[in-house]
Protein backbone atom coordinates (compact mmCIF):
# COMPACT_ATOMS: atom_id res chain seq x y z
CA UNK A 1 0.00 0.00 0.00
CA UNK A 2 1.58 3.37 -0.98
CA UNK A 3 2.39 5.78 1.81
CA UNK A 4 -0.09 8.66 1.99
CA UNK A 5 1.28 12.20 1.76
CA UNK A 6 1.43 13.92 5.11
CA UNK A 7 0.00 17.45 4.72
CA UNK A 8 1.40 18.36 8.14
CA UNK A 9 5.06 17.61 7.47
CA UNK A 10 7.60 20.46 7.27
CA UNK A 11 8.43 21.86 3.83
CA UNK A 12 11.85 22.33 2.28
CA UNK A 13 13.57 25.68 2.62
CA UNK A 14 16.33 26.74 0.23
CA UNK A 15 16.69 30.49 -0.17
CA UNK A 16 19.45 33.09 -0.29
CA UNK A 17 19.19 36.84 0.13
CA UNK A 18 21.55 39.76 0.69
CA UNK A 19 21.14 42.38 3.41
CA UNK A 20 22.64 45.81 2.75
CA UNK A 21 25.17 47.24 5.22
CA UNK A 22 23.78 48.64 8.49
CA UNK A 23 20.29 47.23 7.93
CA UNK A 24 20.44 44.72 10.77
CA UNK A 25 23.25 45.95 12.99
CA UNK A 26 25.28 49.07 13.77
CA UNK A 27 28.42 46.92 13.46
CA UNK A 28 27.35 45.35 10.14
CA UNK A 29 29.29 47.65 7.80
CA UNK A 30 29.37 45.02 5.04
CA UNK A 31 26.80 43.37 2.76
CA UNK A 32 25.58 40.20 4.42
CA UNK A 33 24.46 37.12 2.50
CA UNK A 34 22.09 34.79 4.34
CA UNK A 35 21.35 31.32 2.98
CA UNK A 36 18.65 29.24 4.65
CA UNK A 37 18.37 25.52 4.05
CA UNK A 38 16.48 22.71 5.73
CA UNK A 39 12.83 22.43 6.67
CA UNK A 40 10.19 24.64 8.28
CA UNK A 41 6.52 24.52 9.14
CA UNK A 42 3.92 27.01 10.29
CA UNK A 43 1.02 25.58 12.30
CA UNK A 44 -2.05 27.80 12.36
CA UNK A 45 -3.88 27.89 15.69
CA UNK A 46 -7.16 29.46 16.78
CA UNK A 47 -7.50 33.18 17.51
CA UNK A 48 -4.98 34.24 14.81
CA UNK A 49 -2.14 32.45 16.62
CA UNK A 50 0.53 30.26 15.08
CA UNK A 51 3.65 28.26 15.89
CA UNK A 52 6.63 28.31 13.53
CA UNK A 53 8.91 25.24 13.63
CA UNK A 54 12.25 24.77 11.88
CA UNK A 55 13.51 21.21 12.24
CA UNK A 56 16.87 20.76 10.53
CA UNK A 57 17.09 24.41 9.45
CA UNK A 58 20.53 25.99 8.99
CA UNK A 59 21.55 29.54 8.19
CA UNK A 60 24.86 30.37 6.55
CA UNK A 61 25.81 34.02 6.96
CA UNK A 62 28.65 35.41 4.86
CA UNK A 63 30.42 38.77 4.99
CA UNK A 64 30.44 39.62 1.27
CA UNK A 65 33.32 42.08 1.71
CA UNK A 66 35.42 39.19 3.04
CA UNK A 67 33.76 35.86 2.13
CA UNK A 68 36.30 33.97 4.26
CA UNK A 69 34.28 35.33 7.20
CA UNK A 70 31.30 33.00 7.13
CA UNK A 71 29.42 31.04 9.74
CA UNK A 72 26.81 28.27 9.53
CA UNK A 73 24.35 28.11 12.40
CA UNK A 74 21.88 25.43 13.40
CA UNK A 75 18.61 27.35 13.89
CA UNK A 76 16.19 24.57 14.75
CA UNK A 77 14.16 26.60 17.20
CA UNK A 78 10.51 27.54 17.21
CA UNK A 79 8.48 30.61 18.01
CA UNK A 80 4.86 31.46 18.61
CA UNK A 81 2.89 34.65 18.98
CA UNK A 82 0.09 35.62 21.33
CA UNK A 83 -2.03 38.78 21.19
CA UNK A 84 -2.22 40.36 24.64
CA UNK A 85 -5.31 42.10 26.05
CA UNK A 86 -3.99 45.55 25.06
CA UNK A 87 -3.41 44.41 21.46
CA UNK A 88 0.35 44.02 21.85
CA UNK A 89 2.00 40.93 20.34
CA UNK A 90 4.12 38.70 22.59
CA UNK A 91 6.53 36.54 20.60
CA UNK A 92 8.20 33.68 22.47
CA UNK A 93 11.26 31.91 21.06
CA UNK A 94 12.44 28.47 22.17
CA UNK A 95 15.53 26.54 21.14
CA UNK A 96 18.02 28.01 18.64
CA UNK A 97 16.73 31.07 16.76
CA UNK A 98 18.46 33.61 14.51
CA UNK A 99 16.97 36.97 15.45
CA UNK A 100 17.36 40.65 14.68
CA UNK A 101 16.65 42.98 17.58
CA UNK A 102 16.79 46.79 17.43
CA UNK A 103 18.53 47.16 20.80
CA UNK A 104 20.39 43.92 21.56
CA UNK A 105 23.96 45.04 20.75
CA UNK A 106 24.73 47.43 23.66
CA UNK A 107 21.52 49.32 22.93
CA UNK A 108 22.07 49.23 19.15
CA UNK A 109 20.54 46.96 16.51
CA UNK A 110 22.05 43.51 16.21
CA UNK A 111 21.73 39.99 14.88
CA UNK A 112 21.93 37.21 17.43
CA UNK A 113 21.68 33.48 17.84
CA UNK A 114 19.36 33.11 20.85
CA UNK A 115 19.62 29.70 22.51
CA UNK A 116 17.04 29.05 25.23
CA UNK A 117 13.72 30.72 25.99
CA UNK A 118 13.37 34.40 25.03
CA UNK A 119 10.57 36.82 24.23
CA UNK A 120 9.81 40.23 22.71
CA UNK A 121 6.70 42.41 22.75
CA UNK A 122 5.57 44.94 20.14
CA UNK A 123 2.54 47.18 20.57
CA UNK A 124 -0.37 47.22 18.14
CA UNK A 125 1.41 49.95 16.13
CA UNK A 126 4.50 47.76 15.64
CA UNK A 127 6.68 49.62 18.17
CA UNK A 128 9.05 47.58 20.30
CA UNK A 129 7.82 47.54 23.91
CA UNK A 130 10.08 44.78 25.26
CA UNK A 131 13.44 44.05 23.69
CA UNK A 132 14.71 40.48 23.56
CA UNK A 133 14.90 39.03 27.07
CA UNK A 134 14.82 35.63 28.66
CA UNK A 135 16.98 32.77 29.82
CA UNK A 136 19.78 31.11 27.90
CA UNK A 137 22.67 32.23 25.74
CA UNK A 138 22.85 35.08 23.24
CA UNK A 139 25.61 35.07 20.60
CA UNK A 140 26.29 38.27 18.64
CA UNK A 141 26.43 36.86 15.10
CA UNK A 142 27.88 39.97 13.43
CA UNK A 143 30.93 39.68 15.73
CA UNK A 144 31.54 36.24 14.20
CA UNK A 145 31.74 37.79 10.71
CA UNK A 146 34.23 40.64 11.23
Amino acid sequence: MPEALNPNKPTDVDTTFVVDPLVLSESQNFPLEITLSGKSKTIELSDDRFIFLSPGLEATLTNLDDPSNSVTLNITGSFHQTTLEDGSILTEYDGRNLLADPSIDDGEPGVVLAIGHFSTIVDNQGNLVQSLEGQGQIVNVIDLLI
